[in-house]
């Protein structure tokens, strides 16, 4: 069965590496995704077959980011970027420690995007490793979502249309930004979805009211949906991933999803692909559909 995975954010090193080959680049990080199934599938689904192949659809080199590789400096980020990071420190610290914290980091009033004070409380509060994937995470998405730039958005997105139907697989593997392409190329055109038996998110800000899933396009309205002809969904985040807001509560936002997994994977790097696609969970899931 044909399985084809969409990568998130973090990714550019890729590209780089290989010299600024596309080519060479999706190989190798198709390569990692299969390894790391296969350990997964090896260690919790020994009867399932190996995957042969395992695809990934490579966008990265179609976002040019304000935050130089392999940094987060908060304070390089672009208008929007600084927009999505105190957004972000809002939404994540009313979900860890309720309104009272919201309300510390939006008390400034026209400084809101001011964003040392925000990066500062989360790393008082949480650690380095949430304000710096944080500000990735929003540098990511500023690019993805920068109204004054949507070729970026609309590269990247054909990118995902182009290997979907080229390939048409059968299960579709997407992890975090990713999620948000391939939701959005799904439902803008339901044709892609046919032949879908599953999809499966992993750590998707889909959910996150303000950053991602007011600026869905199309407009998924008061609720979203299931994408068109895709038979099944599944989401699975981590308790602790802080990309992957509200944990648990996808459901509340979006109709058709089959099934929400909340695990708790990594303390320290709970948004990585590697330990989602080892995971037990996503194993179980996908040996009703591989096996």
């Amino acid at each position: 069965m044909s399985v084809l995975g969409v990568h998130g954010i973090g990714n550019r090193r890729y590209f780089t590496k290989a010299g600024n080959d596309l080519a060479l680049a999706n190989r190798a990080i198709g390569a990692d995704w299969r390894r790391w199934i296969g350990q997964g599938g090896a260690k919790y689904a020994p009867a399932r077959p190996p995957l042969e192949a395992l695809p990934v659809v490579y966008y990265a080199d179609c976002l040019d980011q304000d935050i130089p590789m392999g940094t987060a400096d908060v304070e390089s980020l672009g208008p929007l970027g600084r927009e999505l990071f105190v957004t972000w420190a809002e939404e994540f610290g009313r979900a860890s420690l309720g309104e009272q914290w919201a309300g510390q980091i939006s008390q400034n009033g026209t400084h809101k995007w001011l964003v040392r004070k925000p990066a500062e409380a989360l790393v008082k509060h949480f650690g380095e490793q949430v304000r710096d994937l944080l500000a990735r995470a929003s540098d990511s998405l500023a690019c993805y979502f920068d109204p004054l730039d949507t070729g970026r958005r609309e590269k990247a997105r054909q990118r995902v249309a182009d290997a979907l139907r080229e390939r048409r697989p059968r299960v579709v593997l997407a992890h975090s930004l990713g999620s948000v392409v391939t939701y959005e190329v799904l439902c803008a055109d339901p044709d892609l979805g046919e032949g879908i038996d599953l999809l499966v998110t992993l750590g998707s800000p889909l959910g996150v009211p303000r950053i991602v899933f007011d600026r869905l396009d199309p407009a998924p309205g008061v609720k979203g949906i299931r994408p068109p002809r895709v038979k099944r969904w599944v989401n699975v985040a981590d308790v602790g991933d802080p990309v992957a807001l509200p944990p648990g509560r996808l459901g509340e936002r979006f109709e058709g999803l089959d099934e929400d997994i909340t695990v708790s994977l990594n303390v320290l790097d709970p948004h990585k692909v590697k330990n989602y696609l080892m995971c037990r969970e996503l194993a179980d899931v996908l040996g009703k559909h591989l096996g």
